[in-house]
């Protein structure tokens, strides 16, 4: 796979970071600009993903608690595993959560057995809105990888498994 150079909006934090290096024996500087292209990358698809879903008047997060849902067993989650799954704080996941319950796309109950524990489950309204969504959104947010190559994007979700996962033994 060929080196590319990021596109000009990226070449200014480029710049910064090398002149970060410059002043700073032993930074990391490959390191630090995958960190910045990661945040980029990270920004620019929620931005689209916000985009696509605009028209439907949810937000990322409103997105990935259903789609998290939908894919769930039962198409039920505890409150604590959602919270893991979306990267949310539980105060802004309850929020999103409150926001879909009165719309009727998602219910609240009590775990049997643990009545501290709340269960999230998916309600009919709310699985048909995914599956109305999700192809769409799904389509929007994964163009950036087109020009990749089967093999490219194994790859790709190869070494940013490892990278996640050196990141999780380290915390």
């Amino acid at each position: 796979m060929a080196d590319r150079t990021p596109t000009s909006s990226f070449c200014s934090t480029e710049q910064r970071l090398q002149r970060v290096q410059a002043r700073v024996p032993g930074f990391p500087y490959v390191q630090m600009r995958l960190v910045r292209m990661t945040y980029r990358l990270q920004k620019t698809l929620r931005d689209k993903t916000n985009a696509a879903l605009k028209k439907y008047a949810l937000g990322d997060t409103h997105y990935l608690v259903l789609a998290i849902l939908y894919g769930s067993l039962d198409e039920t989650s505890t409150a604590t595993e959602l919270s893991e799954a979306c990267n949310e704080k539980p105060a802004n996941l309850t929020r999103v959560c409150d926001e879909l319950a009165a719309k009727g796309f998602i219910r609240r109950s009590p775990k049997p057995g643990d009545r501290r524990a709340v269960m999230i489950s998916l309600c009919d309204p709310g699985r048909s809105l995914i599956e109305q969504i999700l192809p769409e959104v799904s389509a929007d947010v994964t163009s950036g990888y087109a020009s990749l190559t089967p093999a490219e994007l194994e790859q790709l979700a190869s070494l940013t498994a490892r990278v996640l996962d050196e990141i999780d033994r380290c915390d």
